[in-house]
């Protein structure tokens, strides 16, 4: 099956210094920046940038926030917010003055218009909407693309519905059209290629190339970024006629994805993406910081005082770009000793690829994780002492997307949730694996929710190895809490969960485990609340009394809250400080909840191209 790639306006990109560190030229004659404005992403997991472009007239900047494409003014002023999407929207461009094209893949569609004056509408019916990933240019008069298959690469012009289309040699990517002349400039193996598919320009001095790329307006001048000494990536231009290239900005993380306007206005994003790790007590109080660095996705011990958690200096534009090898490993910090931790205390999986998301077998003696070794997108398991190979347990492949395995308190069961091969939905499953042997006693199923409609989340065991807590989501910015049997659940709606009065929460290290529920029984819910946070996990007291979400709070913050599971109570604000809270998890005894501290934001910065 061919698969079209139109790359020119996305936040994905890498290179590789040629000159040593010492060497880094600083950035001469830089533009004299204006700030335009800030966009927040709702999660970290499963998130990219935020992504923005300026009008073709200069005068106004487009950008993303999940599901929501805003306008703004560059010279300042209250976004406008446009008709909302279903899913994450990545990729847009502008058409012309009044008009949005963005990728939001439905059911019904891929790629969608939007007047800034009225609602959305899908812009194909035929196969292009499928194949189709980014676009370039006015897609009616001068729209560019690249199309890839196992013949290999094309350049593919588009206008309305007519496509013709060029072979190109070489690993070529992100194409802009020149506004002078309508000539498609591309990278091609990391270097400019002006026209498409000609031979690579050799700057001076010489830069690996990556995108996205944009020609000022009069076509004299490239904008491109490329990494500096830290490893993050800068913005340059280049002057393809002289064939010089000159560094533009020098910020501490990364300078990237232009764009450019008629009246000369360039546009382009900073990155700031911060996480840590951090834990309350369950009676509420002052949150504690446990770790200094970069991480996420926090899994205790079932026994030893030790939280596991995904780290490394991810979602740089050259991480991306390097995929499936990205700087997510595996460790661990001893929460018993002095905290914050500055860097972890052991390292459990290290591989060239993604790997995070962790779980201990009940004892102790095995791993499971989510990686992207050898190209796949799966549950692995290894032993935690690191003797013997990792072992693949689920075959749903590249581009799944896996998400973080539990085992069962009894050692028998992995449940995890995945996309589904047939239709791509996300549900659950379980693996039968023997905690002793690392042997897989039974094959992957899938467990069947019924009258759960939406997409499976995250999802927890409940005492017992009987039945687990989950989340659903429903619909765009709409969630649900259910608990269901292991086994599958009951025909019918999901019900109201069971259960008696109000009163505040009791100490989550007390007596009484959630009862098993049989495979009649059918699933409840416990809780619904509205987030845009699509991946924000939960985490199950020991005792399956209580279990703890991210939601947002009234301070605009999405903070930790806890409710009972078996009880028709409202949730309880546990976090009250002023940052992002996300993947909770409660300690063995009960007596704490950790958590993911985040930040996650692009600036967005304008000049006038000289």
């Amino acid at each position: 099956m061919l698969v079209l790639v139109a790359v020119t306006i996305a936040a994905v990109a890498a290179l590789m210094l040629r000159r040593p560190a010492s060497e880094e030229l600083p950035a001469t004659d830089p533009p004299e920046l204006s700030y335009v404005t800030t966009a927040h992403q709702y999660g970290v997991v499963g998130y990219r940038d935020p992504f923005g472009a300026v009008s073709p007239d200069g005068t106004r900047l487009a950008y993303t926030e999940g599901r929501f494409i805003r306008v703004v003014p560059i010279g300042g002023g209250a976004p406008v917010t446009l008709a909302a999407g279903e899913g994450q929207i990545r990729y847009l461009a502008w058409v012309n003055d009044w008009t949005i094209i963005a990728e939001d893949p439905t059911k019904f569609a891929r790629w969608w218009w939007y007047d800034l004056t009225s609602s959305r509408r899908r812009m194909w019916g035929h196969q292009l909407d499928g194949q189709l990933r980014q676009l370039t240019g006015d897609i009616t008069k001068r729209g560019a693309a690249l199309l890839f298959s196992s013949a290999g690469a094309e350049l593919v012009r588009l206008s309305g519905d007519e496509v013709t289309s060029t072979e190109i040699e070489g690993r070529p990517s992100w194409p802009a059209i020149r506004p002078t002349d309508d000539v498609v400039g591309c990278i091609i193996n990391l270097r400019l290629s002006v026209p498409c598919g000609s031979a690579p320009l050799e700057l001076e001095p010489t830069r690996d190339v990556y995108g996205p790329i944009t020609f000022a307006a009069d076509g004299s001048t490239v904008y491109f970024s490329s990494p500096n000494e830290r490893g993050m990536v800068e913005l340059w231009s280049a002057d393809p006629a002289m064939r010089r290239s000159r560094r533009l900005s020098n910020f501490s993380r990364d300078a990237y994805a232009p764009s450019a306007a008629s009246n000369g206005t360039v546009v382009f994003k900073t990155q700031t993406y911060r996480t840590h790790l951090a834990d309350i007590a369950f009676t509420g109080g002052p949150t504690r910081q446990l770790t200094t660095f970069q991480s996420e996705t926090p899994s205790y011990h079932p026994s030893n005082p030790l939280i596991a958690f995904t780290y490394g200096t991810w979602r740089r534009v050259i991480d991306d770009a390097k995929y499936p090898d990205i700087a997510q490993e595996i460790g661990v910090v001893d929460v018993s000793q002095q905290v914050p931790a500055d860097k972890p205390s052991q390292v459990l999986e290290n591989s060239d690829s993604e790997d995070q998301a962790m779980t201990w077998s009940p004892n102790g003696q095995w791993i499971a994780f989510h990686s992207h070794k050898e190209m796949s997108d799966d549950v692995w398991l290894r032993r935690t002492d690191g003797n013997g190979p990792d072992k693949r347990l689920t075959f749903l492949g590249r581009g799944a997307e896996v998400g973080w395995p539990r085992w069962s308190p009894d050692g028998k069961t992995i449940l995890l949730n995945g996309a589904r091969k047939r239709d791509g939905a996300s549900v659950l499953y379980t693996i039968g694996v023997n905690q002793d042997t690392g042997d897989t006693t039974s094959e992957l199923r899938e467990i069947e929710v019924t009258g759960a409609t939406g997409e499976m989340g995250h999802a927890e065991w409940m005492p017992g190895s009987g039945s687990l807590i989950a989340t659903l989501k429903e619909g765009p910015g709409r969630h649900a809490i259910i608990l269901a049997p292991a086994s599958g659940g009951g025909g019918g709606p999901l019900a109201p969960a069971s259960g008696g009065g109000g009163g505040p929460l009791a100490p989550a290290s007390g007596g009484g485990g959630e009862p098993d529920r049989g495979a009649g029984e059918r699933a409840s819910i416990v809780h619904r609340f509205e987030s845009e946070h699509d991946f924000a996990g939960l985490g199950v007291s020991p005792n399956g009394r209580f279990v703890a979400f991210a939601a947002p709070a009234p301070d605009g913050f999405f903070q930790i809250f806890v409710k009972a599971a078996d009880a028709n109570t409202p949730p309880v604000q546990l976090t009250t400080d002023r940052s992002n809270k996300t993947q909770p998890a409660f300690s063995p005894d009960g007596s704490r909840i950790a958590f993911t501290v985040w930040s996650y934001t692009a600036a967005f910065w304008s000049f006038a191209a000289r």
